[in-house]
C-alpha cells in the first residue's frame, strides 16, 4: 500500500465520524499572496502538465478520475462513507449539489475537478482558498488543504500567536489521524513540519519540554528510512539538528539529541543530490548554516545567492526565492 492509498483510507475513516473541519481562524482574514511576487496560471490542462515538477518531493499521482476510481474499487466500503460526506455537505453547499443527485462513481470526475481545483489554488498562491476548498472535500482535499495552511502560517502570517495556532491546528489535524496509518508519509511529513516550525520561536527551555525535540527528529529519521529519496524529510531533518545546536548547544546536543553539524551537512547534501533546482532546499541549508556557524558565514551566503537567482514554479517557491533575497539584505 502506497502513501496516497493509505492516507485515501485513513483520510475517509476521520471524515466519516467528522463531516468538516472547523479552521481555528476561519473568520480572520488572510494576507494575500504579495502583488509584487510572480503569478501563476496552472489552469486547465496546465495543472497535469507541470504535476511531475510541482509535486517532485511528494511524487503522488495526480489526481484525476481514474486515480480515484482505482481507489474505490480497492476501497468500496470507503468509497460509501466518502459519498456519504459529500451528500451531507451538498445539504448545506449548492456547489455539493450534483453530488445528491447521483451516486459518487457517476460524479467522481466532477470530484476530481474540485481535489484539482484545490491543488491549483495552492500552487497559484490562494491559500486561504486551498485551504477552505481542501477541507471541505475530505479525503483527497486535505493534502492541498493542510499543506496551504501550514505554507501561509510559516510565509505570509505575520502575527507569531497566529502563526502558531494556525501550525497547531495542522498538527491537531494529522496527529488525529496518524493512528490510522503511522507509517503514513504525508502525514508524518505535515505534522512533523508544523511542529519543526513551531520549535523554531520556543526559547531553549520551552524547545525541549514540548517533547517535540526527540519525536519529531525520530520522525524524519523513520521517514528517510523508508525513503531515502524524499529531499523534504531531509531537508527537515538537518534543519532539526541545526535548530537543536542552536537550543542546547553542540555538546548536549551530541550527548542529548544526537544532533551534529556533521550530520546537518550530510542530511542537507542528500536532499541537494534530489532536489538541487528547488530554493527550498537552498534557503533551509543556508538558515541552517547560520544558525550553526554564525551569520556570517560565507557558504550559507553563497546558498542563498543560488536561491535568489531561481527561476520559481509556483507560489510557495516564489516565496522562497523571495525570503532568499530578503536574508541576503539582512
Amino acid at each position: 500500500m502506497n502513501a496516497f492509498q493509505i492516507a485515501l483510507l485513513c483520510l475517509l475513516t476521520f471524515t466519516a465520524t467528522i463531516p468538516g473541519a472547523s479552521p481555528v481562524h476561519a473568520d480572520q482574514a488572510w494576507r494575500e499572496y504579495p502583488e509584487t511576487l510572480p503569478r501563476f496560471d496552472f489552469s486547465g490542462e496546465r495543472l497535469h502538465e507541470h504535476w511531475p515538477a510541482l509535486t517532485a518531493g511528494m511524487r503522488g499521482p495526480f489526481p484525476d478520475e481514474e486515480a480515484l476510481l482505482e481507489e474505490a474499487e480497492r476501497y468500496p466500503e470507503l468509497f460509501e462513507h466518502t459519498e456519504a460526506l459529500l451528500r451531507k455537505r451538498a445539504e448545506k453547499d449548492p456547489g455539493f449539489a450534483p453530488f445528491a443527485e447521483a451516486p459518487l462513481d457517476e460524479r467522481v470526475g466532477l470530484y476530481a475537478d474540485k481535489v484539482q481545483q484545490a491543488w491549483r489554488l495552492l500552487f497559484e498562491g490562494d491559500f486561504r482558498a486551498a485551504r477552505d476548498l481542501g477541507l471541505s472535500l475530505g479525503p483527497a482535499g486535505y493534502f492541498p488543504g493542510l499543506y496551504a495552511q501550514a505554507l501561509y502560517a510559516v510565509h505570509l502570517e505575520p502575527e507569531a500567536d497566529r502563526r502558531r495556532e494556525l501550525l497547531e491546528e495542522v498538527i491537531a489535524n494529522t496527529g488525529e489521524l496518524l493512528p490510522h496509518a503511522p507509517d503514513h508519509v504525508f502525514l508524518n511529513f505535515g505534522n512533523a513540519y508544523a511542529k519543526s516550525r513551531i520549535m523554531e520561536t520556543q526559547s531553549r527551555t520551552e524547545a525541549l519540554r514540548s517533547g517535540y525535540t526527540r519525536e519529531v527528529k525520530a520522525r524524519l529519521e523513520e521517514l528517510l528510512e523508508d525513503d531515502p529519496e524524499n529531499s523534504y524529510a531531509a531537508s527537515l531533518l538537518a534543519g532539526i539538528h541545526a535548530g537543536i545546536i542552536d537550543k542546547a548547544g553542540s555538546f548536549l546536543a551530541r550527548t542529548a539529541f544526537g544532533a551534529t553539524a556533521s550530520r546537518m551537512e550530510q542530511y542537507f547534501e542528500q536532499a541537494m543530490e534530489q532536489a538541487a533546482d528547488f530554493p527550498t532546499v537552498h534557503v533551509e541549508y543556508a538558515r541552517a548554516r547560520r544558525l550553526v556557524y554564525g551569520e556570517n558565514d560565507d557558504s550559507a551566503r553563497e546558498l542563498l545567492e543560488t536561491a535568489a537567482d531561481m527561476e520559481p514554479a509556483s507560489a510557495e517557491e516564489a516565496l522562497l526565492v523571495d525570503k532568499a533575497r530578503r536574508l541576503l539584505e539582512e
